[in-house]
């Protein structure tokens, strides 16, 4: 019997099933990336009038013999996409650099202060005609100036907009505060802040070897309004 029995223990055993393996867990496959928000749609906004007031400050050790300068131009132009919320706003404005005026006598008045003496025009006309020649802006080669936001963060009160500036062929990013309202159909925004000739990549214009120069640092004061273009 024992005989008998022995071979078919050796078949059963044979034919046992191998030791389980251990299947390693399928990995999830990866989750698609969170898709953003598309952006509001815009509202196309054109400015209907600006101004643009720049004061440039006498330096060096005869700048007795100069004078601080008032620029100014209301020749701005350009669109502005409204969204909601603001900070996702975004701007391109324009200013023909011939259309910049030196030391007009009404607006001299109306700044005051260091401004409110006249400059005679002699001294007016020689100023802008250094301004626009290729050692500053180069207007003949680059006859427009061109403001394109980059960015804008803050809240109403306190907006700040990261502005590139297109300037004699080369472009610059400023940081720019400025407050806007808006009452029914018309936009009004104001920036008011200051800026070297190097944050836009020029150099202050000298005379006698740096004795009666420009300061660096100037003033810009920028005032605008916007219609829906529709």
């Amino acid at each position: 019997m024992r005989k008998f029995l022995w071979p078919i223990v050796v078949l059963v055993a044979g034919c046992a099933l191998p030791p389980r393996q251990e299947v390693p867990p399928v990995a999830p496959p990866p989750r698609a990336p969170a898709q953003p928000s598309p952006a509001a749609p815009a509202e196309e906004w054109k400015v209907v009038a600006s101004r643009l007031e720049l004061r440039v400050f006498r330096d060096g050790p005869m700048q007795k013999f100069g004078h601080n300068h008032l620029i100014a131009s209301d020749r701005l132009e350009g669109e502005i996409a409204l969204r909601q919320p603001l900070t996702d706003t975004s701007f391109d404005l324009r200013l023909p650099l011939e259309s910049l005026v030196v030391d007009d006598e009404q607006a001299r008045t109306a700044a005051g202060g260091e401004f409110a003496a006249p400059v005679p025009e002699k001294d007016r006309d020689g100023t802008r005609r250094n301004m626009l020649g290729d050692k500053l802006l180069d207007v003949a080669n680059h006859p427009v100036m061109r403001l394109t936001s980059e960015g804008i963060s803050g809240d109403p009160g306190s907006y700040r907009a990261q502005v590139r500036v297109s300037l004699r062929g080369a472009e610059h990013v400023v940081e720019a505060p400025f407050t806007v309202t808006i009452e029914g159909d018309r936009l009004q925004a104001h920036a008011a802040f200051r800026l070297t000739h190097a944050d836009v990549g020029l150099e202050p214009f000298t005379v006698a070897l740096g004795a009666l120069k420009v300061r660096d640092d100037f003033e810009v004061d920028l005032a605008l309004e916007a219609r829906p273009a529709s």
